[in-house]
Protein backbone atom coordinates (compact mmCIF):
# COMPACT_ATOMS: atom_id res chain seq x y z
CA UNK A 1 0.00 0.00 0.00
CA UNK A 2 2.92 2.36 0.63
CA UNK A 3 4.49 1.97 -2.65
CA UNK A 4 0.94 2.16 -4.48
CA UNK A 5 0.13 5.57 -2.65
CA UNK A 6 3.91 6.92 -3.38
CA UNK A 7 3.39 6.07 -7.17
CA UNK A 8 -0.39 7.55 -7.35
CA UNK A 9 1.43 10.92 -5.82
CA UNK A 10 4.14 10.61 -8.63
CA UNK A 11 1.62 9.47 -11.35
CA UNK A 12 -1.00 12.62 -10.66
CA UNK A 13 2.28 14.74 -10.55
CA UNK A 14 2.98 13.77 -14.24
CA UNK A 15 -0.38 13.84 -15.39
CA UNK A 16 -0.57 17.52 -14.00
CA UNK A 17 -3.18 17.10 -11.70
CA UNK A 18 -1.60 18.90 -9.15
CA UNK A 19 -3.89 19.51 -6.61
CA UNK A 20 -4.73 15.58 -6.38
CA UNK A 21 -0.61 14.83 -6.06
CA UNK A 22 -0.89 17.40 -3.15
CA UNK A 23 -3.67 15.94 -1.52
CA UNK A 24 -2.31 12.42 -1.58
CA UNK A 25 1.25 14.19 -0.27
CA UNK A 26 -0.05 16.12 2.50
CA UNK A 27 -1.96 13.28 3.43
CA UNK A 28 0.70 11.18 3.82
CA UNK A 29 3.02 13.28 5.52
CA UNK A 30 -0.02 13.98 8.78
CA UNK A 31 -0.41 10.68 8.82
CA UNK A 32 4.34 9.67 8.79
CA UNK A 33 3.79 12.52 11.92
CA UNK A 34 1.95 10.88 13.88
CA UNK A 35 2.55 7.80 13.83
CA UNK A 36 6.47 8.98 14.06
CA UNK A 37 7.59 8.00 10.06
CA UNK A 38 11.40 7.40 8.96
CA UNK A 39 12.86 9.87 6.80
CA UNK A 40 12.68 7.37 3.80
CA UNK A 41 8.56 7.58 4.64
CA UNK A 42 8.12 11.30 3.82
CA UNK A 43 10.85 11.92 1.51
CA UNK A 44 9.00 10.56 -1.71
CA UNK A 45 6.29 13.04 -0.83
CA UNK A 46 8.25 16.08 0.08
CA UNK A 47 9.84 15.79 -3.42
CA UNK A 48 6.62 15.44 -5.07
CA UNK A 49 5.45 18.86 -3.06
CA UNK A 50 8.74 20.18 -3.86
CA UNK A 51 7.95 19.72 -7.95
CA UNK A 52 4.35 21.14 -7.08
CA UNK A 53 5.77 24.72 -5.99
CA UNK A 54 7.84 24.65 -9.22
CA UNK A 55 5.21 24.04 -11.49
CA UNK A 56 3.56 26.94 -9.84
CA UNK A 57 6.02 29.08 -10.32
CA UNK A 58 8.39 28.91 -7.53
CA UNK A 59 11.73 27.25 -8.51
CA UNK A 60 13.92 29.17 -6.25
CA UNK A 61 11.82 29.37 -2.90
CA UNK A 62 11.43 24.87 -3.95
CA UNK A 63 15.16 24.94 -4.53
CA UNK A 64 16.01 26.65 -0.71
CA UNK A 65 13.10 24.27 1.09
CA UNK A 66 15.06 21.91 -0.19
CA UNK A 67 18.47 22.63 1.30
CA UNK A 68 16.50 23.26 4.34
CA UNK A 69 15.27 20.44 4.55
CA UNK A 70 17.70 17.87 3.57
CA UNK A 71 19.46 19.85 7.10
CA UNK A 72 16.99 19.49 9.32
CA UNK A 73 15.82 15.66 8.53
CA UNK A 74 18.11 14.31 5.47
CA UNK A 75 16.79 11.21 4.08
CA UNK A 76 18.68 7.57 5.71
CA UNK A 77 22.11 7.31 3.49
CA UNK A 78 21.02 3.66 2.69
CA UNK A 79 18.10 5.27 1.05
CA UNK A 80 19.33 5.96 -2.42
CA UNK A 81 16.31 6.52 -4.21
CA UNK A 82 15.56 9.60 -2.10
CA UNK A 83 19.20 11.13 -2.72
CA UNK A 84 18.98 10.57 -6.16
CA UNK A 85 16.02 12.27 -6.32
CA UNK A 86 17.45 15.11 -4.41
CA UNK A 87 20.48 15.70 -6.17
CA UNK A 88 18.19 15.48 -9.20
CA UNK A 89 15.63 18.34 -8.56
CA UNK A 90 18.56 20.37 -7.13
CA UNK A 91 20.27 19.97 -10.43
CA UNK A 92 17.34 20.45 -12.31
CA UNK A 93 16.30 23.48 -10.36
CA UNK A 94 19.84 25.19 -10.39
CA UNK A 95 19.47 24.71 -14.75
CA UNK A 96 16.38 26.19 -14.50
CA UNK A 97 17.64 29.31 -12.86
CA UNK A 98 20.64 29.81 -15.53
CA UNK A 99 23.38 27.98 -13.13
CA UNK A 100 24.32 25.67 -15.25
CA UNK A 101 28.19 24.56 -14.60
CA UNK A 102 26.15 22.95 -11.16
CA UNK A 103 23.05 21.71 -12.74
CA UNK A 104 25.37 19.43 -15.33
CA UNK A 105 27.71 18.67 -12.40
CA UNK A 106 24.53 17.33 -10.28
CA UNK A 107 22.38 15.65 -12.79
CA UNK A 108 25.56 13.47 -13.97
CA UNK A 109 25.87 12.79 -10.47
CA UNK A 110 22.42 11.20 -10.01
CA UNK A 111 22.60 9.80 -13.39
CA UNK A 112 25.47 8.18 -12.44
CA UNK A 113 24.09 6.83 -8.81
CA UNK A 114 21.36 5.48 -10.83
CA UNK A 115 23.54 3.62 -13.50
CA UNK A 116 25.55 2.55 -11.03
CA UNK A 117 22.56 0.94 -8.82
CA UNK A 118 20.47 -0.32 -11.71
CA UNK A 119 17.39 1.88 -11.19
CA UNK A 120 15.92 2.21 -14.32
CA UNK A 121 12.99 4.42 -14.02
CA UNK A 122 15.30 7.03 -11.76
CA UNK A 123 18.07 6.98 -14.51
CA UNK A 124 15.76 7.84 -17.31
CA UNK A 125 13.88 10.52 -15.19
CA UNK A 126 17.69 12.16 -14.74
CA UNK A 127 17.74 11.74 -18.25
CA UNK A 128 14.76 13.82 -19.19
CA UNK A 129 16.48 16.60 -16.50
CA UNK A 130 19.61 16.61 -18.83
CA UNK A 131 17.70 16.68 -21.98
CA UNK A 132 15.50 19.66 -21.03
CA UNK A 133 18.83 21.69 -19.58
CA UNK A 134 20.41 21.05 -22.92
CA UNK A 135 18.03 22.59 -24.57
CA UNK A 136 17.87 26.07 -22.38
CA UNK A 137 21.70 26.13 -23.15
CA UNK A 138 20.88 25.35 -27.15
CA UNK A 139 22.42 22.67 -27.21
CA UNK A 140 20.02 21.21 -29.57
CA UNK A 141 21.94 17.98 -30.84
CA UNK A 142 23.01 17.09 -27.33
CA UNK A 143 19.55 17.04 -25.97
CA UNK A 144 17.39 15.20 -29.11
CA UNK A 145 20.10 12.63 -28.37
CA UNK A 146 19.08 11.85 -25.12
CA UNK A 147 15.60 12.15 -25.63
CA UNK A 148 15.82 9.56 -28.55
CA UNK A 149 17.68 7.45 -25.72
CA UNK A 150 14.81 8.04 -23.88
CA UNK A 151 12.58 6.81 -26.05
CA UNK A 152 14.42 3.79 -26.61
CA UNK A 153 14.30 3.20 -22.76
CA UNK A 154 11.18 3.61 -22.47
CA UNK A 155 9.89 0.44 -24.22
CA UNK A 156 11.74 -1.28 -20.61
CA UNK A 157 9.63 0.73 -18.24
CA UNK A 158 5.62 0.69 -18.12
CA UNK A 159 3.73 3.21 -18.33
CA UNK A 160 3.03 6.46 -21.20
CA UNK A 161 5.14 8.92 -19.31
CA UNK A 162 8.82 8.54 -20.54
CA UNK A 163 6.96 7.55 -24.29
CA UNK A 164 5.20 10.57 -24.13
CA UNK A 165 7.81 12.58 -23.35
CA UNK A 166 10.62 11.87 -25.25
CA UNK A 167 7.99 12.56 -28.39
CA UNK A 168 7.50 15.54 -27.49
CA UNK A 169 11.40 16.50 -26.38
CA UNK A 170 12.18 15.03 -29.58
CA UNK A 171 9.96 17.07 -32.16
CA UNK A 172 10.47 20.18 -29.81
CA UNK A 173 14.10 19.97 -30.78
CA UNK A 174 13.31 19.55 -34.33
CA UNK A 175 10.74 22.56 -33.65
CA UNK A 176 13.16 24.99 -32.40
CA UNK A 177 15.75 24.14 -35.26
CA UNK A 178 12.91 25.05 -37.93
CA UNK A 179 12.46 21.97 -39.49
CA UNK A 180 8.60 22.26 -38.62
CA UNK A 181 7.06 19.48 -41.26
CA UNK A 182 9.51 16.78 -39.64
CA UNK A 183 8.82 17.88 -36.02
CA UNK A 184 4.66 17.79 -36.36
CA UNK A 185 4.26 13.43 -36.72
CA UNK A 186 6.30 13.39 -33.34
CA UNK A 187 3.74 16.14 -31.47
CA UNK A 188 1.42 14.99 -33.02
CA UNK A 189 2.34 11.52 -31.01
CA UNK A 190 2.76 13.31 -28.10
CA UNK A 191 -0.60 14.85 -28.22
CA UNK A 192 -2.13 11.37 -28.61
CA UNK A 193 -0.70 10.06 -25.75
CA UNK A 194 -0.83 12.93 -23.36
CA UNK A 195 -4.63 13.19 -24.64
CA UNK A 196 -5.11 9.11 -24.03
CA UNK A 197 -4.26 9.05 -20.33
CA UNK A 198 -6.19 12.36 -19.64
CA UNK A 199 -2.82 14.65 -19.24
CA UNK A 200 -4.67 17.67 -20.36
CA UNK A 201 -1.54 20.16 -18.92
CA UNK A 202 0.94 18.08 -20.86
CA UNK A 203 -1.27 17.88 -24.45
CA UNK A 204 -1.55 21.77 -23.85
CA UNK A 205 2.28 21.88 -23.81
CA UNK A 206 2.87 20.33 -27.31
CA UNK A 207 0.25 22.10 -29.01
CA UNK A 208 2.27 25.07 -28.36
CA UNK A 209 5.03 23.50 -30.23
CA UNK A 210 2.44 22.90 -32.46
CA UNK A 211 1.26 25.93 -33.09
CA UNK A 212 4.97 27.57 -33.97
CA UNK A 213 5.76 24.81 -36.47
CA UNK A 214 1.84 25.37 -38.00
CA UNK A 215 2.91 29.57 -37.89
CA UNK A 216 6.29 28.84 -39.17
CA UNK A 217 4.18 26.67 -42.59
CA UNK A 218 2.14 29.68 -42.71
CA UNK A 219 -0.97 28.61 -40.91
CA UNK A 220 -1.53 31.51 -38.65
CA UNK A 221 -5.19 30.77 -38.07
CA UNK A 222 -4.40 26.85 -36.75
CA UNK A 223 -1.32 27.74 -34.72
CA UNK A 224 -3.62 30.43 -32.93
CA UNK A 225 -6.38 27.93 -32.57
CA UNK A 226 -3.87 25.63 -30.37
CA UNK A 227 -2.88 28.26 -28.70
CA UNK A 228 -5.76 29.34 -27.03
CA UNK A 229 -6.65 26.02 -26.42
CA UNK A 230 -3.21 25.60 -24.00
CA UNK A 231 -3.70 28.75 -22.76
CA UNK A 232 -6.95 27.69 -20.77
CA UNK A 233 -5.54 24.60 -19.99
CA UNK A 234 -2.34 26.01 -18.52
CA UNK A 235 -4.02 29.15 -16.74
CA UNK A 236 -6.72 26.85 -15.25
CA UNK A 237 -3.46 24.65 -14.07
CA UNK A 238 -1.91 27.99 -12.72
CA UNK A 239 1.42 26.54 -14.44
CA UNK A 240 3.06 29.87 -14.94
CA UNK A 241 6.12 28.54 -16.78
CA UNK A 242 4.30 27.23 -18.99
CA UNK A 243 1.19 29.90 -19.38
CA UNK A 244 3.99 32.98 -20.09
CA UNK A 245 5.31 30.41 -22.98
CA UNK A 246 1.99 30.02 -24.38
CA UNK A 247 1.65 34.00 -24.02
CA UNK A 248 4.67 34.54 -25.75
CA UNK A 249 3.53 32.39 -28.63
CA UNK A 250 0.47 34.06 -29.21
CA UNK A 251 2.45 37.37 -29.20
CA UNK A 252 4.25 35.69 -31.87
CA UNK A 253 1.12 34.99 -34.45
CA UNK A 254 0.21 38.96 -33.68
CA UNK A 255 3.44 39.89 -34.29
CA UNK A 256 3.72 37.52 -37.76
CA UNK A 257 -0.30 39.40 -38.40
CA UNK A 258 1.51 42.67 -37.89
CA UNK A 259 -0.69 43.89 -35.36
CA UNK A 260 2.46 44.83 -33.41
CA UNK A 261 0.77 46.46 -30.12
CA UNK A 262 -1.33 43.13 -29.30
CA UNK A 263 2.24 41.25 -30.20
CA UNK A 264 3.94 43.47 -27.46
CA UNK A 265 0.94 42.97 -25.66
CA UNK A 266 1.21 39.97 -25.13
CA UNK A 267 4.92 39.50 -24.91
CA UNK A 268 5.19 41.85 -21.85
CA UNK A 269 2.76 39.90 -20.37
CA UNK A 270 4.78 36.85 -20.56
CA UNK A 271 8.07 39.02 -19.79
CA UNK A 272 6.04 39.39 -15.82
CA UNK A 273 5.71 36.04 -15.57
CA UNK A 274 9.30 34.87 -16.74
CA UNK A 275 10.52 37.81 -14.22
CA UNK A 276 8.27 37.16 -11.23
CA UNK A 277 9.47 33.11 -11.56
CA UNK A 278 13.30 34.03 -12.26
CA UNK A 279 13.57 32.14 -15.32
CA UNK A 280 16.60 33.79 -17.36
CA UNK A 281 16.14 32.41 -20.98
CA UNK A 282 12.62 33.39 -20.77
CA UNK A 283 13.65 37.14 -19.70
CA UNK A 284 16.28 37.40 -22.74
CA UNK A 285 13.57 35.70 -25.05
CA UNK A 286 10.95 38.19 -24.06
CA UNK A 287 12.80 41.21 -23.88
CA UNK A 288 14.48 40.53 -27.54
CA UNK A 289 10.84 40.12 -28.65
CA UNK A 290 9.55 43.36 -27.46
CA UNK A 291 12.32 45.23 -28.89
CA UNK A 292 11.62 43.32 -32.20
CA UNK A 293 7.89 44.06 -31.95
CA UNK A 294 8.91 48.17 -31.28
CA UNK A 295 11.70 47.94 -34.43
CA UNK A 296 8.57 46.05 -36.88
CA UNK A 297 6.14 48.72 -36.00
CA UNK A 298 8.74 51.76 -36.36
CA UNK A 299 9.49 50.35 -39.74
CA UNK A 300 6.03 50.17 -41.13
CA UNK A 301 5.28 53.49 -39.93
CA UNK A 302 8.39 55.05 -41.32
CA UNK A 303 7.04 52.54 -44.95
Amino acid sequence: MVVQRRNAAREFLRLGDLDSARAIADREMEAAATRDGSARDVWAYRLVLLEIERLRGHTEEALNKLHRLEQMDPPPQEDSESWIGIIRIRGYYFGLLGRYEISCQLLQEAEAMARDLDLLELRTEVQLCQAMISYLQEKYSISSNIFHAVLALSNQIKGWYFNGVARWGIGKNLMIENHYQPAIPWLEDAVAIFEGVGSNSLAAVAFSELAVCHLGLGNDVLALDLLRKAECVQHKAGSIGNYQVVLANIGNVYLYRGDHLTAISYYRQALSLARQIKDPVSIRKWTYNINLAYLRMRSAIDG
